[in-house]
């Protein structure tokens, strides 16, 4: 066929280059994409006179070449009608052709402010999608991401999927204290995205089987493209982090349990001194009005020995604590490629001090995306991601000795000179720490040194880890495609604690070893092919996936042998060596096929079989199907696109089963502690049904996409329903079995909601331009049924189970998922609150006391663009869901809370002691008593704060919010200052974490809040404090 070639330039409205941008000679599969110029060159055949060019964020446009060999082509921003959009397996649709909801957020909008986690960039900008992270001040942390709610009775996380290949998002982190490791999606590189699409419901998911019951996350990596020469883009960033949100305290009076100052003799000088109650470790001591006294650090032998000073507050102690943390980012990638061959290298490295002292981060890794063409026909092509990380001294969280903001917050002092802690040795190796037990006993009573902690009771870690593909695909005629791959995510994780030997607690050494591996391998068939005004496409393929994990645990016992030698070999007595592997396999095949009728009507179906090694051998197959259909309804109207530009009606319904863990139903020996030199084992205490099925999963969907004014106006609705049953529960069953549980099918879960999603562009002009997204999000998860005559289901426990008055989250028959249950105020009939004579509230056991989840989550994101000035923020909300706060608790508990001064209704400070007159302290309690006749007495905040121990209603709160997460504003040089080498010269300054615009509790950034048991977010357990940074990133393009 005779041929000619056409070459030309293609720019959007202001005359910039579109780099990459598809150029297609229509009705083939011909076509190539432009250079760093925007240049582009092709042939096309006599016969054709149209060439389609499409790109990211701008409205296809059809040209007429008839006659011509250059064209200069310019397109418009926009959504375009026609836009790609990345779905499940990797396959690549018109976006308007799906019948579920598919959103997509370009990875410039998650760079701008230089994250080192990819997850928490997704807070606010995916409708129904809610990210669950730790504080900033955790050095790496978790983030963990819910979409559309809790869609089981055990919750669940979506499916992280990277350029094809599956990854693990696990993270590793204690349920209730403990260090928080970060989870694994952050290992990717957030410089080396070019997009993510989120699959919300199982009908976009379903392809991907029971692991995607709870959404995907589909991550596409950038790639090379054929170019003129070698691109390279680099870009570094520096940011300060500083401690932002802390508790108020009260700065009125000293530590001890009571205001009286005590009287000390010197055994050195014979003379008598004003001190403290040192070994109390409360806060409802003297006041602190001046008077001479002597602070602990005087009773240590060295200079300061008998010094006295005033008895005065240190306001910011506890903010004196935390140092400035410094993030460096520095990444650079080089791409390229010509006819044949295309290629992406990228390295990035972090480089973190946070704001525990002693603490620090460092990873990096190495990106490479490559293909080839072996012939016209056959092509290969890989992405291998190897990542390197290791931290030091990452701070603890939760109520143990060995979190130090638990300590501030909870059991601390505001005379404490924090500047007097940083010697947290003496000369001779002793531990010097603020709770001696008296002037002649100088060791700690409760609480180590928190520098001793960060400096010498510190953690480790380290994990190396590889993942990608390498994918060979053959074109066998120009609408059939086949294509086979092997994924792999490999991982080992390392992690060392160590206890040091001035330490109250014993010393000990602990080193645990994680690795796991998944590989899968896959065969996929492609075919598309358009009938006239019929399109057609389908897939069909199989997956064979392996899941192998090992772990080994070892730590000393009976404490060290050599002080601070850090070894099992120092272990006083046997140290104790556990280990666990587990090994599954999942077979699969699955199948698609859409049809679509003249651009306008769209039908698709799924079906997924699986074959899982975790379910008996004789019942170990489901298979679940979905269908979806979607109506470009705007096609069948004649109106101008200036005033309506599009509007598409989508339906789906889908089913996917949720398989069992690994070794659920079968009996597994356990070693035990051995018996000499016999090795001891054990079946474990539930009872293995072999009957037991996967869960299934059934849900619809029904949305509409409505444009307005060529594109500058948006609106997505979506509704869903998903009902969950024959959930895999734990239930109790008569000791007389020989176990204590058994693993049963049951119940029905309901989780139904709406997502809004509003997006203009109010203005597009060449030198200013402003858009901006909304979106918006309702979701409500119900239990419908459990199992037989069962009620109420608990989920988690909190921390201190019922030594703590009981308080615990369960899924109860008839009611919203995660009612906190527990301790709170009995009412009269009349509605008031019973006290007793003393001013004691009556406490009721088993309360309920709200939902855990929220009832809307959405967020904002806006950008601003004046010539080469641009301005981004991005904002985020919470409305709804109740948690428990332990800080709150104890900080009112031990005196140290703002609430805990102050005066009474009489104008008397509460803490003065309680008379029956007019100048009575104490705080008014006033309430009924059990026959219902009103009564009000003064009671001293000491007994009355102290007795709202393990009362949870007084310390449940609302968890709304309204967050500015980000703000970037920076300039960009423009092409024509830049000259031949540069494309891309930006500076910008960026602040994370800018405000905590509301919430409705004091000190505690209701966002911050990690998950607990069973990965439910319900209580916050001594968390660590909230960052705020900000810095400046250069960004550099050649």
């Amino acid at each position: 066929m005779a041929q000619r070639t056409v070459s030309g330039t293609l720019t959007d409205e202001s005359g910039e280059a579109l780099i990459g941008a598809n150029v297609i000679v229509k009705g083939t599969t011909t076509g190539t994409i432009t250079d760093f110029d925007g240049n582009f060159s092709l042939e096309v055949p006599e016969a054709i006179n149209t060439l389609v060019f499409s790109y990211a964020g701008f409205t296809t446009q059809e040209v007429d070449i008839t006659g011509q060999s250059t064209v200069a082509v310019i397109l418009t921003e926009g959504l375009a009608l026609d836009e790609v959009v990345v779905t499940a397996l990797g396959i690549k649709r018109e976006e308007k052709s799906l019948g579920y909801s598919v959103q997509e957020i370009g990875g410039a909008d998650l760079v701008q402010t230089q994250s080192t986690n990819i997850v928490s960039n997704l807070a606010g900008n995916v409708a129904g999608v809610q990210v669950i992270s730790g504080a900033g001040s955790s050095l790496g942390g978790s983030a963990k991401i819910r979409i559309r709610g809790v869609n089981g009775l055990t919750g669940g996380d979506p499916l992280f999927v990277v350029d094809g290949t599956p990854i693990s998002n696990s993270n590793f982190s204690g349920s209730t204290s403990g260090s928080d490791f970060g989870n694994l999606a952050s290992d990717i590189n957030p410089d080396d995205i070019d997009k993510i699409s989120v699959l919300k419901g199982p009908s976009a998911s379903a392809l991907y089987g029971n692991r995607a019951k709870n959404g995907v996350v589909l991550i596409t990596l950038k790639k090379g493209a054929k170019s003129k020469g070698i691109g390279v883009t680099a870009s570094s960033s520096v940011s300060m982090d500083k401690v932002y949100i802390l508790p108020s305290y009260q700065d009125e009076y000293a530590g001890g349990y009571n205001q009286d100052l005590i009287d000390y003799v010197d055994p050195v000088d014979g003379q008598t001194y004003k001190g403290l109650n040192y070994s109390a470790d409360e806060s409802w001591g003297p006041a602190l009005d001046g008077t001479q006294y002597r602070p602990y650090w005087s009773w240590f032998p060295g200079a300061d020995y008998g010094t006295t000073i005033p008895l005065a507050a240190n306001p910011d102690n506890v903010r004196d604590f935390f140092d400035t943390g410094v993030t460096n980012q520095n990444s650079v990638s080089i791409s390229g490629g010509g006819e044949e061959t295309t290629f992406r290298l990228s390295y990035s490295n972090v480089n973190q001090t946070g704001v525990f002292p002693n603490s620090k981060f460092n990873k990096n890794s190495v990106g490479l995306s490559a293909g080839h063409n072996l012939t016209d026909k056959l092509k290969v092509s890989t992405s291998l991601n190897i990542v390197s990380n290791s931290g030091r001294a990452r701070p603890e969280f939760g109520y143990n000795g060995k979190n130090p903001a638990n300590s501030f917050n909870q059991w601390f002092q505001r005379q404490l000179d924090i500047d007097k802690m940083r010697e947290y040795l003496t000369p001779e190796g002793i531990m010097q720490s603020w709770n001696i037990k008296s002037p002649s006993e100088t060791g700690p009573l409760y609480w180590d040194n928190p520098f001793y902690i960060q400096n010498e009771s510190f953690n480790t870690d380290s994990r190396s880890r590889y993942y990608g593909d390498l994918t060979l695909s053959y074109a066998i005629t120009d609408d059939l495609n086949i294509r086979g791959s092997v994924h792999r995510d490999d991982y080992s994780q390392s992690i060392e604690y160590r206890n040091g030997s001035q330490s109250l607690d014993l010393d000990s050494y602990q080193e645990t070893v994680y690795r796991a591996r998944e590989d899968n391998f896959e065969l996929i068939m492609d075919y598309a092919k358009n009938f006239g005004t019929l399109s057609f496409d389908a897939t069909a393929g199989g997956n064979i996936r392996f899941n192998n994990y090992n772990s080994l645990n070892g730590a000393t016992v009976g404490g060290l042998n050599t002080p601070n030698l850090f070894n099992l070999n120092a272990s006083i007595d046997r140290p104790t060596l556990s280990s666990y592997t587990s090994n599954k396999q999942i077979n699969s095949l699955f199948a698609a096929a859409n049809i679509g009728y003249n651009d306008f009507l769209y039908v698709g179906a799924t079906i997924r079989n699986d074959w899982s090694s975790a379910l008996a051998a004789d019942d170990n197959s489901y298979l679940y199907p979905s269908v979806s259909g979607s109506l470009v309804f705007s096609e069948l109207l004649d109106l101008p696109t200036s005033i309506f530009s599009f509007g598409k009606l989508r339906a789906s319904y889908a089913q996917v089963g949720s398989d069992l863990g690994v070794y659920q139903n079968n009996n597994v020996f356990s070693t035990g502690t051995p018996y000499g030199s016999t090795a001891s084992f054990g079946l474990g205490n539930t009872l293995i049904d072999p009957n037991i099925r996967p869960a299934l999963s059934t849900s619809y969907e029904a949305g509409v996409d409505l444009r307005f004014l060529n594109d500058k106006l948006g609106l997505d609705f979506t509704y869903y329903n998903q009902d969950s049953k024959d959930e895999i529960l734990t239930v109790s069953i008569p000791g007389s079995t020989g176990y204590t549980s058994t693993l049963v099918n049951a119940g029905l879960f309901r989780s139904n909601g709406y997502e809004v999603t509003l997006y203009a562009t109010p203005f597009d002009k060449k030198n200013f331009g402003w858009n901006f997204s909304f979106n918006f999000a309702n979701n409500t998860s119900q239990v419908v049924e459990l199992y037989e005559d069962l009620t109420n289901y608990k989920i988690a426990d909190a921390i201190g189970g019922t030594g703590w008055g009981g308080l615990s989250v369960n899924a109860k028959v008839g009611e919203e998922y995660g009612a906190l249950i527990g301790g709170g105020y009995t009412l009269h009939e009349n509605g008031q609150k019973i006290i007793s004579e003393s001013g004691a509230f009556k406490r009721t056991g088993g309360k309920d006391l709200g939902s855990i989840l929220p009832d809307y989550t959405g967020g904002l994101r806006t950008g601003f663009r004046v010539y080469g000035f641009d301005i981004n923020a991005m904002f985020d909300f919470q409305i709804g869901g109740k948690f428990f706060s332990v800080s709150k608790m104890f900080n009112n508990y031990s005196g140290l809370g703002i609430a805990t001064v102050g005066n009474n209704d009489l104008g008397n400070p509460i803490r003065n002691p309680v008379t029956e007159g007019a100048d009575s302290g104490g705080i008014l309690v006033e309430g009924v008593l059990e026959d219902g006749s009103p009564y009000s007495t003064h009671v001293a905040p000491s007994t009355y704060y102290g007795r709202f121990f393990g009362f949870h209603e007084e310390y449940i709160y609302d968890a709304t919010y309204l967050k500015w997460r980000e703000l970037s504003i920076g300039y960009s040089l423009p092409k024509n200052v830049l000259g031949g080498k540069f494309t891309k010269l930006r500076l910008s300054a960026i602040v994370k974490n800018p405000l905590l615009l509301y919430s409705k509790v004091d000190g505690i950034d209701p966002s911050e809040i990690l998950p607990g048991s069973n990965n439910v977010v319900f209580e916050e357990r001594g968390g660590l404090p909230g960052t705020r940074s900000f810095g400046i990133k250069l960004d550099i393009g050649l």
